[in-house]
């Protein structure tokens, strides 16, 4: 899929470059509408929008739409007249439509919200009520629900008549007469069972289901530890609000991943490296590395500190970039298993204590190992008590590392704070300075400097 996505977006170049409209205008026409998205992300702003002029269907164009880039469709929408993009939101499913809505500025959102049709309005401000990466944020509201006093086979009579205004439909959600989500049943099961068998009946009870303020994250790990293929939002009266669908989880697992991933780089924004703001982009990046620069002064300060042991020993200086390589290492490893750990929701069921104490072990271990090596270097190259320094030295730095790496997301995770900030430089920038501290300190003590 890359390759073909790759493949595609050099072909736009050369024809947008090459000013050959026709060629590229059948170039678009023979794609799918997921891989012209795709292919945009990778042009410059003036091919993206040749491209997008090329798509004349609206239904594919709508579809091209709702697979954008956030960065790519902010750039693009601009040039859109108000009226066609009326008529690209309109054929959109009710939740791809509030995505975008979200999306444009607060004068042209007032205005679509009045021009949409009105089926789809309050749908939408429904959705847009609600926090963006929450579960209401992403649902789909329109959806199949029956009575449990239904029969198999006016539910199938009802599942035609309704079919074409529903997005996805994996289950058939069931109420009372209170309008309460009472059971779910499958489509399989609806189709397996004779045609007079009662809804209620054979319908699950037991219904997993989100809140509309639930954290999308937290809908993906229950779609994933269910194995569902969708889950339902509800009130705090149980009603129905709507189904978040599992391509909704989907995109919510690549935007979350991706999120971590620039966190972990110290990267607070995806920024757009075909254009936009070269400031903006130092800014965002110098603002993470600003702690590490505090942190070398910091380092710069502690090893100035342990001048004079390094003048009587000499060979003290050479150990100190394997103590901050080690230290940092570990603790990076542990602070991104802590991170998945979190995202997963494995820590709530193990717990802080144990993992960290698991973790602490894990150190000692891996630090007595690195302790053997590094000691009989150290004896070759010196003497016995400078092996014996240095050994402990990495087992304690190594033992220390693991346990700071571990803490540090569970610390910030605790207090609200995204944790995957904690694997960056935060976590390499404390750990090489407790690691300088360490060797040191160990060493003055069994040395006598």
């Amino acid at each position: 899929m890359a390759q073909r996505v790759h493949n595609l977006a050099e072909a736009m170049r050369r024809l947008a470059r090459r000013g050959a409209v026709a060629s590229l205008k059948r170039t678009v026409e023979k794609s799918r509408a997921e891989d012209i998205a795709a292919a945009i992300g990778h042009l410059a702003p003036h091919e993206q929008k040749l491209v997008i002029s090329q798509v004349d269907d609206d239904e594919m164009a709508a579809n091209v739409l709702v697979q954008l880039d956030d960065t790519d469709f902010k750039l693009l929408a601009a040039d859109f007249e108000f009226d066609h993009l009326v008529r690209l939101l309109n054929i959109m499913e009710v939740d791809d439509e509030a995505d975008i809505i979200q999306l444009l500025p607060d004068d042209i959102r007032e205005q679509v919200l009045e021009a949409i049709h009105h089926k789809d309005k309050e749908h939408v401000e429904e959705i847009l009520t609600y926090p963006e990466d929450s579960a209401g944020g992403i649902m789909q509201p329109l959806v199949f629900v029956t009575h449990e006093d239904t029969s198999c086979r006016d539910a199938i009579n009802h599942l035609h008549q309704s079919a074409g205004d529903l997005e996805m439909i994996f289950y058939l959600y069931i109420e009372n007469d209170a309008g309460q989500l009472v059971g779910v049943t499958s489509l399989r099961a609806l189709l397996t069972h004779p045609p007079s068998a009662i809804l209620s009946e054979f319908m699950i009870t037991e219904v997993i289901t989100v809140s509309p303020e639930t954290d999308q994250e937290e809908v993906a790990r229950f779609v994933s530890r269910y194995d569902l293929l969708a889950v339902p939002v509800v009130d705090e009266g149980r009603r129905l609000l709507g189904i978040v669908t599992i391509d909704d989880v989907v995109d919510v697992i690549q935007d979350e991943a991706l999120e971590d991933m620039l966190l972990m780089a110290g990267v607070n924004e995806e920024v757009d490296p075909t254009g936009g703001s070269v400031f903006k982009a130092a800014r965002q990046r110098a603002a993470w590395l600003f702690i590490t620069l505090i942190g070398g002064i910091a380092m710069a300060e502690v090893i100035g500190s342990f001048e004079e042991p390094m003048k009587k020993l000499p060979v003290l200086a050479g150990f100190i970039p394997v103590m901050m390589g080690m230290g940092g290492n570990v603790g990076v490893q542990a602070a991104t298993i802590a991170v998945q750990n979190i995202a997963t929701g494995h820590a709530k069921v193990t717990g802080i204590v144990r993992m960290s104490w698991h973790e602490m072990r894990v150190g000692l271990i891996m630090g007595c190992a690195f302790a053997l090596i590094l000691g009989a270097y150290s004896w070759l190259t010196g003497d016995i008590r400078l092996a014996a320094a240095v050994s402990m030295s990495i087992v304690a730095t190594v033992t220390v590392a693991a346990s700071f790496g571990m803490m540090v997301p569970y610390t910030f995770h605790r207090f609200g704070v995204d944790p995957a900030i904690a694997t960056g430089p935060l976590v390499t920038t404390g750990i090489d300075v407790v690691a300088i501290l360490i060797y040191f300190a160990t060493c003055m003590s069994i040395l006598g400097l």
